[in-house]
C-alpha cells in the first residue's frame, strides 16, 4: 500500500469548502459538456447522444466494480471504458453473423449487459486501492474541464458552412476525421466483411471496432449527415474517459488530488516546446505572429530537423480518439498490475480484460501496454514476493483476454499486409536528431518526470508501470518503425510516454509541497507552462482556423467543398445502391480531396490513395488504371477500363476538368458507353453502361 505519510495533505480543507468546490466543478463541467453537445448535435440530438453513449457504458460497470469496487471512482472509470469497448464488439457480432435487422444490435447489447451484471453480482473488489476522497473527485472534474476547453473550437468548426454555401474542413481533420466518416459510413452499411472504400475488391485491414457504436447509432437515425455529428459527439465522450483514465492512473500511484491535477493539466497543455521554438524563430526572422497559421507547430521536429514527431495529447482528442480509447484501457490494465505484488488468477484475468480490449481498438498500443504489464508483473514478483514464479504465473492469466483481443484482430484481417512493414533497428528518422527531437517534443514533461524520480525515489511509490512505460516508449521511439510510414510509431510511442509518466510529474510536485517548497512548485509549474503552452495554444487555434485556405506542404490548410460537389455527393448517396462503386480521379486530387466520394457520398471506389491507411502497391496499380480511364479520349477504351475495375459510376468536377481537359472528358458523353445522370455547376455523374 501507499505509505500513510504521503496519502493526503496534512491539513485538509473544511468539509463545506470541499463540497462547494465539488459542486462548482461538477456544475461547470456539466454545462460545458451539455452545451457543447448541443452545438455539435445541432440541437437536442446532441444531449440525446450523450444519453445513448452512457447506455453503452453499462455492460462494463459490473466488471469495473469487480476490479476496484463500486464505492471507488476507479470502478466507475474502468467500468465505463470496458463497457464502451464491449458494446462496440457485441453490437457488431450480430452483423457478422448475418443478422442485420435494426433490432438485433440492441438485443445483443441487452444480453451483454444482463450477462455482466449476473457474473459480477455479489462479488468484492479484487484490487485494493487507496481511499478516494471528495477532493479527489473535485480534482478529477477540474481535470476533465480541459476536454471541452480543447475541443470546443476545433469540433464546432468541422464542416462549417460559409456564406457561399461551401463546407470547410481544416487539415488535419481531412487526414483523420474525414477518413473516419468514410469508415463509419462503411460500418453503417452492416455488410460484412467490411470492404476497403478505397480498394473495394479488398477487405479493410484496419482496427475499426471503436467506430462501431457511432456507426450503429447513425444507422438507426438514418440521415447520412448524422455520421459527422455522431463522430464528434463520440470523440467528446471518449476524450472525457481518456483524461479520466490518465488522472486515475496517476492518482493510484500518487493519491494526492493537487499534484495529480497539476500533472494532468501540464501533460495535456504543456508537453511540447515546439511552439516556443516557433515563436523564437519568428522573432529572429522578424515575421508576424500570423505566420504560425502556416506551421504544423506540433511537428517542427520533422519540419526543421527531419526527425520524428510526437503528437501532443490534444491531438489525440481531435484526430485519433480510437488510440486515446486504447490508451485509457491500457492504463486501467496497468493499475491492476501496479498495485499488487501477487495478483490472484481472478484479478489478473480481470486486469487483462481492458488490455485485450485495448488490442482490439489499437493493436500496436494494446500490445505495448501488454508488454508493460508483463514487465511490471515480473518486477513486482521478484521485488516483493518470496516465491516469484508462482506470483508471475498468477499474473499471467491476463494473457487470456489479451489473446482473445488478438484473435478478434486476426479474424477481422486487421494485420493483413502489415507484417512486412514493421522494421526493428535504429529508426532513420529518430537517428536524424535523436536528442533535439525528444527535448522539443517532450522536454517539459520529461524534465518534470525525471525531477520526480530524483526527489521522490525514497518514497517507494508504486511507479513500476510508469518507469516501464517510459523505457518501453523510448525503445519503440528509437528502435521500431514502419517502412511505409516512418513517423507513425513515433506518434504512438509518444502517447505511451505521455500517459504513463503522469505519476512521475505528480511526484515531483508532491515532494516539493511536502518539503515546504511550495514557491518552487509554483515556479516549476509556471516555467513548464511558459515553455509548453505556446504549442497547445497555436495548435488549438490552427485546428479551428477554417479561414486559412492557402497552400501548405502539398495540400491546402483548409479544404473547401463547394455546393455543386455537395449536391453531387447527395445525389450519389440517395440515388445509387449502397454497394455501388463510384470513381473519381486519383492523382490530380492528391492529399486534399482524396476521400471525397467515400466520405461525402458513402460509396466505395475501385481505387484510391488513402493517406490514413498502410500503403500497399495495389493502390498505385489500380489508381494508375483509373487515371488512364480519365486520360484517354477514346470512349470505348474508357468503358473497357471502367468495366475492368468494376466501376458503376464516374464522378467529375473542376479537378478532373482542369487535369484532363475538355477533350478527355467528352468521352463520358458518348451514350453508347456512358449516361450522364447528374449535373450541377462543374460537377457531373456518369453511369457506366
Amino acid at each position: 500500500m501507499i505509505p500513510s505519510t504521503i496519502s493526503s495533505p496534512s491539513t485538509p480543507a473544511p468539509a463545506a469548502d470541499r463540497s462547494l468546490a465539488l459542486k462548482a466543478a461538477a456544475g461547470v463541467l456539466s454545462v460545458a459538456v451539455v452545451g457543447l453537445s448541443w452545438v455539435l448535435g445541432h440541437g437536442s440530438a446532441g444531449p440525446g447522444y450523450l444519453v445513448l453513449y452512457a447506455l453503452l457504458l453499462l455492460p462494463g460497470l459490473p466488471l469495473g466494480f469487480l476490479l476496484f469496487g463500486r464505492g471507488h471512482a476507479a470502478g466507475w472509470i474502468a467500468g465505463a471504458l470496458i463497457g464502451y469497448a464491449l458494446s462496440a464488439i457485441v453490437l457488431w457480432i450480430p452483423v457478422d453473423l448475418g443478422f442485420t435487422g435494426h433490432a438485433w444490435a440492441p438485443t445483443a447489447w441487452a444480453a451483454l449487459t444482463a450477462a455482466t451484471h449476473l457474473i459480477a453480482r455479489g462479488s468484492h473488489a479484487v484490487v485494493v486501492l487507496p481511499q478516494w476522497h471528495r477532493s479527489d473527485t473535485a480534482g478529477l472534474l477540474c481535470a476533465l474541464l480541459v476536454v471541452p476547453l480543447l475541443v470546443a473550437g476545433p469540433f464546432s468548426r468541422v464542416g462549417e458552412r460559409d456564406p457561399a454555401g461551401n463546407l470547410r474542413y481544416r487539415a488535419y481533420f481531412t487526414a483523420d476525421f474525414l477518413w473516419h466518416v468514410a469508415l463509419t459510413a462503411e460500418l453503417a452499411k452492416a455488410d460484412p466483411p467490411i470492404r476497403n472504400p478505397y480498394l473495394e475488391r479488398r477487405a479493410l485491414n484496419y482496427y475499426w471496432a471503436y467506430f462501431v457504436p457511432p456507426a450503429m447509432i447513425a444507422r438507426s437515425v438514418g440521415a447520412a449527415h448524422s455520421i459527422e455529428a455522431c463522430l464528434l459527439l463520440n470523440a467528446l465522450c471518449a476524450g472525457l474517459l481518456f483524461v479520466a483514465s490518465i488522472y486515475l492512473y496517476g492518482w493510484c500511484v500518487v493519491p494526492r488530488a493537487g499534484p495529480i491535477l497539476i500533472a494532468v493539466l501540464l501533460t495535456m497543455l504543456a508537453a511540447s516546446a515546439e511552439g516556443l521554438l516557433a515563436l523564437i524563430r519568428l522573432a529572429r526572422d522578424h515575421l508576424p505572429l500570423a505566420s504560425l497559421r502556416s506551421l504544423n507547430v506540433d511537428a517542427l521536429t520533422a519540419w526543421i530537423f527531419q526527425g520524428l514527431t510526437v503528437d501532443s495529447l490534444p491531438r489525440s482528442l481531435w484526430y485519433t480518439p480510437q488510440h486515446a480509447a486504447a490508451c485509457g484501457l491500457g492504463l486501467i490494465g496497468l493499475i491492476g498490475a501496479g498495485h499488487s505484488s501477487k495478483l490472484s488468477p481472478k484479478a489478473a484475468l480481470l486486469a487483462g480484460v481492458p488490455l485485450g480490449l485495448s488490442i482490439v481498438f489499437s493493436p500496436f498500443l494494446g500490445g505495448s501496454f501488454c508488454v508493460i504489464y508483463g514487465v511490471v508483473a515480473i518486477w513486482n514478483a521478484f521485488e516483493q514476493s518470496e516465491r516469484p514464479l508462482p506470483a508471475i504465473a498468477g499474473s499471467a492469466m491476463a494473457v487470456v483476454p489479451a489473446l482473445a483481443g488478438l484473435a478478434w484482430c486476426v479474424a477481422n484481417q486487421t494485420f493483413d499486409g502489415a507484417g512486412g512493414s514493421v522494421e526493428i533497428g535504429l529508426s532513420p528518422r529518430a537517428a536524424t536528431a535523436p536528442f533535439t527531437t525528444l527535448a522539443l517534443a517532450l522536454g517539459p514533461i520529461l524534465t518534470l518526470a525525471i525531477g520526480g524520480l530524483m526527489l521522490a525515489w525514497s518514497r517507494r511509490y508504486r511507479w513500476h508501470a510508469s518507469i516501464a512505460g517510459l523505457a518501453i516508449g523510448l525503445t519503440l521511439f528509437y528502435f521500431v518503425y514502419l517502412s511505409s510510414e516512418p513517423v507513425w510509431v513515433g506518434w504512438r510511442a509518444g502517447q505511451i510516454i505521455l500517459v504513463t509518466t503522469t505519476p512521475l510529474v505528480a511526484a515531483f510536485f508532491a515532494a516539493l509541497v511536502d518539503t515546504s517548497r511550495r514557491a518552487a512548485a509554483v515556479i516549476a509549474a509556471a516555467l513548464a507552462l511558459a515553455v509548453g503552452l505556446p504549442t497547445t495554444l497555436s495548435d488549438t487555434w490552427n485546428a479551428q482556423d477554417v479561414e486559412h485556405v492557402a497552400m501548405g506542404p502539398g495540400f491546402r490548410w483548409t479544404v473547401v467543398v463547394p455546393p455543386a460537389t455537395q449536391a453531387a455527393m447527395k445525389w450519389i448517396r440517395e440515388r445509387t445502391p449502397d454497394e455501388a462503386v463510384v470513381q473519381m480521379s486519383i492523382g490530380p486530387r492528391g492529399r486534399e480531396t482524396w476521400t471525397l466520394v467515400p466520405t461525402f457520398a458513402a460509396r466505395r471506389m475501385a481505387a484510391g490513395e488513402p493517406i490514413s491507411l498502410l500503403h500497399v502497391t495495389e493502390y498505385d496499380q489500380r489508381s494508375g488504371a483509373v487515371d488512364a480511364m480519365f486520360r484517354t479520349t477514346n470512349a470505348a477504351e474508357a468503358s473497357r477500363l471502367a468495366h475492368a475495375q468494376r466501376i458503376d459510376y464516374v464522378y467529375v468536377d473542376g479537378v478532373e476538368r482542369k487535369a484532363f481537359g475538355v477533350d478527355a472528358l467528352a468521352k463520358f458523353s458518348d451514350p453508347q458507353y456512358f449516361e450522364q445522370v447528374f449535373e450541377e455547376g462543374d460537377a457531373a455523374v456518369f453511369q457506366v453502361r
